[in-house]
């Protein structure tokens, strides 16, 4: 995994957060992602497999970002975005933009996509 610096007190509420979010049963993955999608913290829950190498994942983690930063030129028109969703045939991703960093959630395939993000949204006080 790679981790960028931040200061301590960041870690430790973006660690705490992405632990509450993985006791949810239907969460595999939730972490913090900077400006050039290098996870801050978090991680997967315990037990699970990544469907990719560190390296495909971080490639990922950067599309996330860019998307996510992309998809801000339009909120001038749109409105902002609340939050993001790709559904996969093996996962759900979700998108939360948190002022410079990027909250990167991924569930299980079978979810309520909408109940999902409004308990992603509520356990992080996003």
């Amino acid at each position: 995994m790679m981790f960028q610096s931040v200061n301590l007190e960041e870690y430790y509420l973006y660690h705490r957060k992405c632990n509450l979010l993985l006791e949810e049963p239907e969460i595999r993955f939730a972490g913090f992602l900077d400006s050039m999608g290098n996870l801050i913290a978090g991680g997967f829950k315990e037990g699970i497999v990544p469907l990719h190498d560190e390296s495909e994942r971080w490639k990922l983690h950067i599309e996330t970002v860019l998307r996510a930063k992309t998809e801000q030129d339009f909120d001038y028109d749109l409105g902002e975005v609340e939050y993001s969703v790709s559904r996969r045939k093996k996962v759900i991703t979700y998108t939360f933009v948190l002022e410079d960093k990027v909250l990167f959630v991924s569930s299980e395939p079978t979810v309520d996509i909408e109940k999902t993000a409004q308990k992603i949204i509520k356990i992080s006080n996003i």
